[in-house]
């Protein structure tokens, strides 16, 4: 089993599908935004020649406006690694949601029970702007996971308030995600390349992604749902990097332009947070990409798995 992560921007895509070519699988898919059907552009899903290349699960399926947690995740990706392990004896699972893999993975100690109601009220505070007030709240009764969360990052701070309201117990303490006991053996690989040219792969997303075709797709969106439902903060497609600078175009309080920098830069802290997930996975093994072309990173990437495959099996 094959977990590849790493920031946004950094090639993920484009080295799973040439590693899913060598060994003849699917790519899995672990991102929270791509589930969402109707907007490839926003969440940057794999183009439609990568996915004629080599098939792909887990894109494109999901209420745009329903939230979709990690353990819901797992429930639809646990069935397909264990079919391709079965099937070919590997699998290969690659995306951004640190969450998402983590969940698939591994077993994740439960959660408080949520509490729709309050999950609701939260969620329309957010809507209403107070997304501020939240954090704050947030940082007065876990200043751990507060500090550690985007305030803009209004899905996240509803989801620890809750966690922390409901349990009484810090939402930060979750111990168990950096302890993993995989169910098959696993190899985790980090993706990563030098920082300024990071930044100006996403740079060029962000271009890419404004003036692409995003824009159209959230306009749709309000079309079809209504201006007060689809506002952005809320769970689902809502939450979407992109989404909320999108949205402040749409309602022409900026330019196209300076939406195009303000989508730049949350990607860029997205990253951040990313790297830094990254650094804490337990044995990832980490691949500078920097120069190098995705069929090589992909061939470098199947000799460390058969590497780690004749190790399990002398030990």
């Amino acid at each position: 089993m094959v977990g590849i992560l790493g920031p946004t921007g950094v090639g993920k895509t484009a080295v799973a599908v040439e590693l899913a070519c060598l060994w003849g699988t699917r790519v899995i898919s672990c991102d929270s935004m791509q589930i969402y059907r109707g907007f490839p552009v926003l969440t940057n899903q794999p183009s439609a020649e990568e996915r004629a290349a080599v098939r792909h699960e887990l894109i494109d399926f999901a209420d745009p406006l329903r939230g979709f947690s990690a353990v819901e995740y797992a429930a639809l990706a646990q069935p397909l690694i264990a079919e391709d392990l079965q099937v070919h004896g590997r699998a290969l699972l690659v995306g951004g949601t640190g969450l998402y893999m983590r969940a698939a993975l591994a077993p994740l100690a439960a959660r408080p029970r949520g509490d729709e109601q309050l999950r609701s009220e939260l969620e329309a505070r957010a809507a209403a702007g107070e997304g501020p007030a939240l954090h704050a709240e947030l940082a007065v009764l876990d200043p751990v996971a507060a500090g550690s969360i985007d305030p803009r990052n209004l899905r996240r701070v509803v989801r620890a308030l809750e966690a922390v309201l409901v349990s009484q117990q810090p939402w930060s303490g979750r111990g168990d995600l950096w302890r993993p006991r995989y169910y098959h053996p696993t190899l985790i690989v980090g993706l990563v390349r030098e920082r300024s040219e990071l930044h100006r792969y996403i740079e060029k997303r962000a271009e890419r992604l404004v003036r692409g075709g995003a824009v159209e797709e959230v306009h749709r969106f309000r079309d079809a749902y209504g201006r007060e439902t689809t506002r952005p903060g809320a769970s689902g497609i809502r939450s979407a990097i992109g989404y909320r600078e999108i949205w402040r175009y749409l309602e022409g309080e900026q330019t196209l332009e300076a939406t195009v920098q303000e989508v730049a830069a949350a990607t860029r802290r997205y990253a951040r947070r990313q790297l830094t997930w990254l650094r804490k996975v337990e044995g990832a093994v980490i691949i500078d990409v920097q120069g190098k072309q995705p069929e090589h990173v992909a061939r470098e990437i199947a000799g460390l798995a058969c590497a780690y495959e004749n190790h399990r099996e002398l030990t």
